[in-house]
């Protein structure tokens, strides 16, 4: 059998990932990707981790899936978040409609947890070397080849990448590149969210 063409099979298809967003899901995705050997780097637009976001729900299966790529990380998290014992839903006048107990950590083995989504983020980016996440790197495009995709960066940057990882939001630079949907659309329903300070704790609802 040709040597040569045995070591080109038994090389990785994929050695090296660019992930453009430094969120919860870009970083999840870099701690799963160099628990596997990869080499992967992260560019996040903004200049500095800075307290943003509110409050966010991790179901069982996220807690999971987390759990898989980070062994102990969901302890660390529900030191800094709080796991939701009891549901509460009440009428515009204040009027309790229902009150159930929850039963996730019994059926699912993990519980429902809220947590702060920067909080979140910090816990994540603790997970990475510092080296690898690129703050101050706004994507502007991309182009691919035969064999990856180069990354354009503002400021006439670029980086070469076997395969990239778009997790910059709502109005994804990547997904507009890809697929040209436009803004998204509002269908007129809406969630409001707030952080509150509680004592000396800071919730997320």
């Amino acid at each position: 059998m040709n040597t040569n063409l045995t070591h080109k099979l038994s090389k990785p298809i994929v050695e090296k990932v660019a992930i453009v967003g430094a969120g919860p899901g870009g970083l999840a995705a870099a701690i799963a990707l160099k628990s596997q050997g990869i080499d992967v780097q992260v560019y996040e637009k903004a200049q500095e981790f800075r307290p943003a976001g509110t409050g966010l729900g991790l179901a069982p299966n996220g807690l999971s899936s987390l759990d898989a790529i980070a062994p102990g990380i969901v302890e660390t998290l529900k030191t800094s978040g709080c796991e939701v014992h009891h549901t509460v839903l009440k009428n515009i006048r204040g009027e309790t409609i229902r009150a159930n107990a929850t039963k996730y950590l019994e059926q699912y083995g993990q519980p429902l947890l809220t947590i702060w989504w920067y909080r979140l983020q910090q816990v994540l980016a603790s997970r990475l070397p510092s080296d690898i996440i690129h703050l101050n790197h706004r994507c502007i495009g991309f182009e691919q080849d035969e064999n990856g995709v180069e990354i354009h960066l503002d400021g006439d940057k670029s980086v070469y990448a076997d395969l990239l990882i778009g997790a910059d939001g709502v109005n994804s630079v990547i997904r507009e590149t890809l697929f040209g949907e436009g803004k998204p659309n509002y269908i007129g329903s809406m969630c409001w969210r707030a952080v509150i300070k509680y004592g000396r704790t800071v919730l997320g609802c």
